[in-house]
């Protein structure tokens, strides 16, 4: 056979130039050969069709069966949502050979590849009949065939149809050929947890790492109340270091129901697996968090100092320094000491929203406190963001306190005193005493006794006096905040800051109550 006929059954394109322009044509015929040439090599390039044909579908046999085999792993690293997209792949691949050849030799190996691959994707309504007329195909081995069985039982998951599911694939979890047991488990526990048989479940995953599974289970449990074994299917991931998006809100859940030693039981575990550092890091900050909200500072604690030693950066420092600042107020009772304390968090703290937070509350708490307020309201209001805002609540203990101490028969004096008893409840019965005694007919004495306050006229006249208070002030917080976060400009460029003009004080509702 001469170079030029061997040429005409080599599959791979040429590249040459035709008049200066490259373009691609067939080896088997190429542009430039002389006529008589071309006359000499249709004949046998007619013969060779064939040929080409076959070799053309083996290359889509090939390229599709490489697709699959890509999203097969994906799925066995716990990539599903990346192995869709080559399943779709394959599928697409395997179609285009049986469309374009009906009838050659690799048509079972395209279809069990279509099948499989569509099932695998989601597109269950492609999956079906090329999956019965698959497995009507004789001589089917017995490895195809379980392959083609799981692919039937995934789409009837997917479908709506767990016992069905059930029925194909249990058996072959136990019995069906080794390699095809792990998929075959993963979907037999979908499909009884879709039956809501959460230890059908556990026992047909038995000690196989299906980490998808495992995760979606532990969902199922948490949706069934079923905390135990939620927790249980964690500690398995845990073991692994193995950590998912879906963790944080199944952690909250778990505390939100009142497990909280299952959290803290979890994070431990995940602590001493082979996490990555940044992911441990994460789940203290999570459980930290958590425990400031419940108000338990002493563990909260001990999680932001493990944050710390974890934290690979400045910025991950800052989010932890800032929260033991936070932590560091709630025993303080003096402003100049929450002031104090404020200032050296915000040296590491910095780069924190929750440390800006605390500066900004702490500024405004400063503000509210200075003012000369016969009625009490700026002091009432710098109380509450003590309380609320800067979490300091023997700050504003005192501030309420501090009403009645100093501005005895004030608007806002008794409305102090009710909220410091909330505060302190060791020192309500004197608090309480003392609110009867002097101010038996305002609205919080009536309270006591199971009164509405907003039914008494002094109520209306406490709330607008409280938003004089905050209008006066506003301005003036504001003001501050422009001057802090402006920048200083050198030289011809400077910009001249206004000083900070205190408004003038409003006569606000008071007077002595009776």
């Amino acid at each position: 056979m001469t170079g030029r006929v061997r040429q005409a059954i080599d599959c791979r394109p040429r590249r040459i130039v035709d008049h200066g322009q490259r373009r691609v044509v067939p080896r088997g015929l190429p542009g430039w050969a002389p006529r008589r040439l071309r006359q000499l090599l249709l004949p046998s390039a007619v013969c060779l069709l064939p040929s080409l044909s076959a070799c053309a579908y083996y290359n889509g046999v090939y390229n599709a069966k490489s697709e699959l085999t890509a999203g097969e792993r994906l799925a066995r690293q716990g990539r599903e949502a990346d192995a869709g997209s080559r399943y779709a792949a394959a599928a697409a691949k395997a179609e285009t050979v049986l469309v374009r050849h009906p009838r050659t030799r690799w048509r079972p190996q395209a279809l069990s590849i279509a099948a499989r691959a569509s099932a695998f994707s989601g597109d269950c309504a492609s999956a079906n009949p090329r999956l019965v007329e698959a497995l009507a195909l004789p001589a089917l081995a017995p490895m195809e065939r379980d392959r083609l069985l799981v692919a039937k039982g995934v789409c009837e998951v997917r479908e709506a149809r767990p016992a069905s599911a059930l029925a194909i694939l249990e058996p072959l979890s136990v019995n069906g050929q080794p390699p095809v047991r792990p998929a075959a488990a993963l979907w037999a526990a979908r499909a009884a947890i879709a039956l809501g048989d959460a230890e059908r479940a556990r026992r047909v995953l038995g000690a196989l790492d299906a980490g998808a599974a495992h995760w979606e289970l532990a969902q199922a449990s948490l949706g069934a109340h079923q905390y135990a074994a939620a927790e249980s299917l964690l500690a398995l991931r845990a073991a692994r270091g193995d950590v998912r998006p879906e963790l944080t809100p199944i952690l909250r859940t778990l505390w939100l129901a009142g497990r909280r030693d299952a959290v803290e039981r979890l994070v431990a575990q995940y602590q001493a697996a082979a996490t990555r550092a940044n992911d441990k890091r994460s789940l203290h900050m999570l459980a930290a968090d958590l425990q400031i909200e419940a108000g338990l500072d002493a563990l909260a604690r001990g999680h932001l100092l493990a944050a710390r030693r974890l934290a690979v950066d400045s910025v991950a420092d800052a989010e932890a320094v800032a929260r033991l600042t936070l932590l560091s107020l709630a025993p303080l009772s003096r402003l100049e000491d929450v002031s104090a304390a404020v200032r050296r968090g915000s040296v590491q703290g910095r780069a924190s929203l929750i440390q800006r937070r605390l500066d900004d509350n702490l500024l405004l708490a400063e503000l509210l406190a200075g003012r000369a307020d016969p009625s009490g309201a700026s002091a009432y209001l710098a109380a509450e963001v003590a309380r609320d805002s800067l979490r300091a609540p023997r700050l504003a203990y005192q501030l309420f306190r501090r009403i009645d101490q100093t501005l005895q028969g004030a608007v806002m004096a008794p409305r102090g005193l009710f909220a410091a008893a909330i505060l302190e409840p060791d020192s309500a019965a004197t608090l309480h005493a003392r609110l009867r005694e002097r101010y038996p007919r305002s609205p919080w004495a009536l309270a006591l006794d199971g009164g509405s306050p907003g039914d008494h006229p002094a109520w209306e006249a406490s709330e607008a006096t409280l938003r004089v208070a905050w209008k006066d002030v506003a301005l003036q917080f504001a003001d501050s905040l422009t001057r802090l976060r402006t920048p200083v400009q050198s030289g011809a460029n400077k910009r001249t800051v206004r000083p900070v003009r205190k408004p003038a004080a409003k006569s606000p509702a008071q007077g002595a109550i009776p």
